[in-house]
Parts: C-alpha cells; sequence; structure tokens
C-alpha cells in the first residue's frame, strides 16, 4: 500500500510541475519619481570599472575615481536625474540622464534616455 501512495504522490507532484507558470527574472524598474531614485540609489555605493562614488541626498556626488576624484552637484528634473561636475581629469557638463534598477545593477542612459547607455553596480 505504501509503495501505492508514494507513486501515486510523485504522479501528482510532477503532473503540477508541468503545468507551473515559468518563474523569470524581474523586469527593470524605471526610475521616475525622485522619492523612489532616493531609495534605491542615494547614499548607496555605485561602481563602474572599477571606479566608485556615491549619490548624496543634500545634491551632491563624490568619491574616488581613475586615481583621483569625482564631484559634483545634482537635482531631479521632470524624472530625469540632472547633474554636472568634474573629475581629476575631466569636466562634466550637465547631463539629465534616465534610470532603470534590476535588481543591484542601475542602467543609465544619457540625455534623457535617448543617448549611450552603461550600468552601475550598487552596493
Amino acid at each position: 500500500m505504501r509503495p501505492l501512495l508514494i507513486t501515486a504522490a510523485l504522479a501528482t507532484l510532477a503532473g503540477c510541475m508541468e503545468t507551473a507558470e515559468p518563474v523569470s527574472a524581474p523586469a527593470s524598474a524605471a526610475i521616475t519619481e525622485e522619492a523612489v531614485f532616493h531609495g534605491a540609489i542615494v547614499g548607496k555605493t555605485l561602481g563602474f570599472n572599477g571606479n566608485t562614488f556615491t549619490i548624496n541626498a543634500d545634491g551632491t556626488f563624490s568619491g574616488p575615481w581613475d586615481g583621483g576624484g569625482i564631484s559634483g552637484t545634482w537635482t531631479w528634473e521632470n524624472g530625469a536625474f540632472c547633474r554636472e561636475g568634474k573629475t581629476s581629469t575631466s569636466v562634466l557638463d550637465r547631463d539629465c540622464q534616465t534610470w532603470a534598477v534590476t535588481g543591484s545593477v542601475a542602467t543609465v542612459t544619457r540625455d534623457r534616455g535617448a543617448g549611450t547607455s552603461f550600468d552601475y553596480t550598487i552596493s
């Protein structure tokens, strides 16, 4: 009797597995509100090609960058992160960027979403 119950249980489990919906990775969540940007990005360390920096709640950003530093100011304007600043070797002209987050990766697109994209790791 016991082998019959185990066989029936396995058959039921196999049937459920065949009809279960596949689990997909979470979609990228576009950030369109400043409060969401603060929760997802502000105060966290962002990494890119071995460099890191932090976007601060006071409207600044800073960190070590290419053996020197990076610093600047930012504002939130019409669903975009707008920044300007400098590194130890160059000026960062004003650029308004769209951001989307998937897990610990932030995909950033320059020129309000019309430019090139790149990824920061969030930690």
